[in-house]
């Protein structure tokens, strides 16, 4: 059972010109508290409506302040707040101010302010999140560290680095001391970060067992999801495109579930004697990881894709179509692309079961639909049951290692 401490979950907002990098944002109360309402004025003006006196709750905000509310009470289960017509998208709007350059826009308390156990439970919903990517380097749209963490219908827009990153080591690098587990993100937009959608940092042991699902992660500037720690993990109903390098790439796989994913695309920069991955996954050792039903395809997102999608986001509208038309083409002569992987067994026996995907290729020589090998440690093992799989139109359908074996299915 996770530690927990008795102090608040809270967040970091963006600033426009400020000391700090972070500032508190949204403490997690119990559940029959009551939610906290601002209105804003997009004024400078607005940092003391959100803020509010601390004796009463303040009013849920629909744009955000240029300057930093901070609260200490624990009160919301949640931050949001209704439409209006001003402000067509849903909930509550954070934007980045030009040139704040923060580490972390919204931020678990915890990372801020270098603890050395995960926070208590975090709720978030019914939030956009605007990273202002071309005013910004290297701001985190949101950054969690705690455990027991609820994140639901959410936009995330234009981060400068990470969309949403879950992160072991603290602000100034601090690392927990116990564990960050039972967490879901659900129901989530992310589209146009300038590195990953979703990246999971843990060089220690911390962050397992979470679920992410029903969500959609587009344009990203590096992977769509990038995982050091995947296991307990659950990944699934999400659909994601226009990704630049591995869809999804998940390492220290146990007891994983990677289930019905709809892979549009992979391995866009396409650069010479690079490999790329629609779904990756090296297992450990004592426990069994699943990857089924997972639709993995190679269409070619369009060169402008970016920029369409920026001016839709700017006028409130959904992106245009994409038609097969300008999402297929010849693959570059130079480049391998693996659509689905295991290709490593980190210690002892990897155990895994991957059936009733489906992949569709161009048909080209340096195209793997199935690839399953142990890696080169001494010792290492691997059990594949490899089944009801469809490979159509790859070169390679399958490719098998040494010191893997695959096993009858029943």
């Amino acid at each position: 059972m996770p530690q927990l401490r008795s102090r608040l979950v809270v967040g970091a907002a963006a600033l426009a010109v400020a000391a700090t990098g972070v500032t508190i944002l949204m403490p997690m109360g119990t559940a029959s508290a009551a939610r906290l309402e601002a209105t804003c004025a997009n004024t400078l003006d607005d940092a003391k409506t959100l803020q509010g006196p601390r004796s009463t709750p303040p009013r849920t905000g629909t744009r955000s302040s240029s300057r930093a509310p901070a609260w200490s009470t624990r009160r919301s289960a949640c931050l949001a707040a209704a439409p209006s017509a001003a402000t067509p998208r849903r909930g509550t709007v954070i934007k980045q101010a030009d040139g704040a350059n923060l580490p972390a826009l919204l931020a678990s308390e915890g990372w801020v302010k270098n603890f050395d156990t995960s926070d208590d439970t975090l709720r978030v919903e019914r939030l956009t999140i605007d990273g202002n990517r071309d005013a910004n380097t290297g701001t985190v749209a949101l950054m969690l560290r705690s455990w027991n963490a609820r994140i639901y219908d959410i936009d995330v827009y234009g981060a400068p680095s990470d969309g949403i990153r879950i992160s072991n080591p603290s602000k100034d690098g601090v690392m927990l001391r116990n564990t960050m587990v039972n967490s879901v993100i659900s129901d989530v937009y992310i589209a146009g970060a300038v590195e990953a959608g979703l990246r999971v940092v843990d060089p220690g042991n911390s962050v397992t067992d979470w679920t992410f699902q029903r969500s959609w992660i587009g344009f990203s500037g590096t992977h769509a999801i990038q995982s050091d720690n995947a296991a307990g993990w659950t990944f699934s109903d999400l659909h994601l495109y226009a990704t630049p390098k591995h869809a999804i790439d998940a390492h220290r796989c146990f007891g994983t579930s990677i289930h019905n994913n709809y892979i549009e695309d992979f391995g866009a920069e396409s650069k010479a004697n690079e490999t790329y991955y629609g779904i990756r996954c090296d297992l450990q050792g004592e426990a069994n990881t699943t990857i089924t039903a997972n639709r993995i395809h190679k269409f070619l997102p369009p060169p402008n894709g970016l920029q369409e999608l920026t001016k839709a986001w700017k006028l409130r509208a959904a992106p245009p179509e994409r038609r097969r038309d300008t999402a297929a083409g010849p693959l570059p002569a130079d480049v391998d692309f693996v659509y689905l992987a295991l290709d490593g067994v980190n210690y002892g026996t990897g155990h895994a079961a991957v059936t009733g995907n489906t992949i569709l290729g161009h048909g080209t020589k340096r195209e793997t639909g199935l690839l399953f090998t142990k890696g080169d440690g001494e010792g290492q093992a691997m059990s594949v049951v490899s089944t009801a799989n469809l490979v159509d139109n790859v070169g390679t359908p399958r490719r098998i290692g040494p010191g893997v074996r695959l096993r009858r299915s029943y």
